[in-house]
């Protein structure tokens, strides 16, 4: 599969209601116009994240992201092409800061770390590698180390996205400096189940290891509605 995420903040011009509405009723459909599309996921922002979690603060800096899913790079470039595309590029400034969108917007390796249901309170942290680690080394201890602690823990799912390069309106390109290194999405029962897990002894042994590959200054966290447009059946087995 081949995955795209653009993290979004909304214009100014609308409150964070309307904006949000405005995604869900309008920006969205069209979305689900462009083929070939194989999947396509809105996560919206419903608040923040407890410092007990690792975030750097209990604010939000986003107000949201979408996912996409291609089955193969093949398919990705062909939708770019399509005047059904072109919509929903041109609608983007009716609801987002563009400008900022860009350089939040990248191709995505998907590493499902615990496998099962997409629950309803679903939460999220946006990442940064700290200074001076690689995004290789950052991605494979990520991976290798960091992630696997979470695996004793009681949540139903657990999928990490690591960046691997930027994306722009025509597609691919060279020419963004992208603003994270990755994100972390997990899915709950309920908002009990989430903070059992935050307020655990071994939620403490993830976040102190979280200091070996993120900058902790700069990772952000929500708590999500997710509004799943074109289920990705295909991505999520």
């Amino acid at each position: 599969m081949y995955k795209v995420v653009w993290i979004a903040r909304y214009t100014k011009d609308k409150t964070k209601q309307e904006a949000s509405n405005y995604w869900a009723r309008h920006h969205g459909p069209a979305m689900k116009k462009v083929s070939p599309l194989a999947g396509y996921v809105q996560s919206h922002v419903q608040g923040p994240l407890p410092l007990v979690s690792g975030v750097a603060e209990e604010d939000t800096f986003f107000d949201g992201y979408s996912c996409a899913w291609w089955n193969d790079q093949a398919d990705f470039e062909q939708a770019m092409t399509t005047s059904e595309w072109q919509v929903v590029v041109d609608d983007g400034a009716n609801v987002f800061d563009m400008d900022w969108l860009w350089n939040m917007s990248a191709q995505i390796e998907e590493h499902p770390m615990i496998e099962g249901p997409s629950s309803p309170y679903k939460v999220v942290w946006i990442v940064r590698f700290k200074e001076g680690m690689s995004r290789e080394h950052g991605r494979e201890y990520w991976r290798g180390t960091h992630g696997p602690i979470f695996k004793k823990l009681d949540i139903d799912r657990y999928v990490q996205n690591h960046v691997v390069g930027p994306i722009g309106a025509e597609g691919e390109t060279q020419n963004a400096e992208i603003g994270f290194d990755g994100f972390s999405e997990c899915w709950f029962r309920d908002e009990r189940q989430f903070l059992n897990a935050v307020e655990s002894d071994t939620w403490a042994v993830a976040v102190e290891d979280a200091q070996n590959v993120f900058d902790m200054t700069e990772m952000w966290g929500a708590v999500l509605n997710e509004n799943v447009v074109v289920a990705p059946q295909l991505a999520r087995t």
